[in-house]
């Protein structure tokens, strides 16, 4: 299990290019204001999933825009931050442009840190339902190899009109859900949390998905923390001397 020491905030959930450029770029600037804030003393940054909200990489294209957010990204890196991104379900299809070129480091799934002398289990938060089968199985269908090479044969002009009506229609119907989520404090991640200790110690779980900040206590040695969205919340978490804190940003 690798162990990591020093300041590590984690963020997810900007979906940046929703629900149209001009909103999205407003969204990136307060991002990019939040990373310039913490350059000074971030040493490690995880990405916790959906940057961006859909994300497709041809041999040769990628999409535009986002420039200014990576560009502060790839600044970090160069001052030697470590910068890792555990896709979620809106980026999944990252293929190594990312890493390549910013030098980040691509991550699937959950993974487990020793954060500070913490253990930490972190990832994106879909698909933690194993009853949710119809989840898991459009997750399988996205992750098909065959799939992908079928998507990645169509012109991206058309194939990023038919992932951006994909997901608004999906945001549209799981609105109403996501509320529900917010009410009962994140129910299937909570479950999820839960078995876990069952069988393992943690000290921390860290997830976004939900878009709804959360610091519940699980037990008297562990909290799950939800790193919330920049779409309303503007929410994150840091995590200094092994203390774990869910914060707010706010622009002057």
């Amino acid at each position: 299990m690798q162990e990591i020491t020093g300041t590590v905030y984690f963020m997810s959930d900007c979906h940046f290019g929703y629900p149209n450029q001009e909103i999205s770029a407003e969204r990136e600037r307060r991002v990019v204001a939040f990373l310039d804030s913490i350059a000074p003393e971030v040493t490690h940054l995880f990405l916790l999933g959906d940057i961006f909200d859909y994300w497709f990489e041809y041999k040769y294209v990628v999409p535009k825009h986002h420039v200014r957010f990576l560009g502060r990204l790839a600044a970090l890196a160069d001052k030697g931050v470590k910068i890792y991104y555990i896709l979620g379900n809106h980026d999944m299809w990252n293929f190594g442009y990312l890493a390549d070129e910013i030098g980040l480091q691509e991550l699937r799934g959950v993974h487990d840190y020793v954060i500070n002398g913490k253990k930490v289990r972190l990832g994106h938060g879909d698909g933690l339902d194993p009853k949710d089968k119809g989840y898991l199985l459009i997750k399988w269908i996205y992750n098909a190899k065959f799939n992908q090479k079928w998507f990645s044969a169509l012109h991206p002009r058309i194939a990023t009109a038919i992932a951006n009506r994909v997901s608004h229609k999906s945001r549209m119907s799981h609105q109403r859900q996501d509320e529900s989520c917010a009410v009962q404090l994140n129910e299937p991640v909570l479950n999820y949390c839960k078995n876990v200790l069952k069988t393992e110690c943690f000290d921390y779980f860290i997830f976004g998905h939900q878009h709804h900040p959360f610091d519940i206590a699980l037990n008297d040695n562990c909290r799950y923390i939800n790193t919330g969205d920049w779409q309303t919340h503007d929410t994150y978490a840091v995590m200094r001397a092994g203390n774990c804190e869910l914060k707010y940003f706010k622009t002057e």
